[in-house]
């Protein structure tokens, strides 16, 4: 059984009032593995961007819509890592 660290960057697109900003979203997974499978164990995932930047620029968005859709854009590389 080994531990891995995965780093992912993804870029999310967020509109609102006429204007756009496009923003990264960083995300670390830590998982264990025996042989080529995701041990049903532990998953941690820890998941860093700009909410206090956004949530001013866009004072109509909530905190939990934000939470929502990049819980929601960070899932695909959480889905390649326990699929493998």
């Amino acid at each position: 059984m080994i531990w891995l660290v995965k780093k992912f960057i993804a870029h999310q697109t967020l509109e609102g009032g006429g204007d756009w900003v496009k923003f990264l979203i960083r995300m670390e997974s830590e998982y264990q593995q025996e042989g080529m499978k995701v041990s049903g164990g532990l998953f941690r995932k820890k998941i860093l961007y700009n909410k206090s930047f956004l949530l001013k620029r866009y004072l109509g968005l909530k905190e939990r819509e934000l939470d929502l859709l990049v819980e929601k854009r960070v899932q695909e590389p959480i889905g390649e890592v326990l699929a493998f």
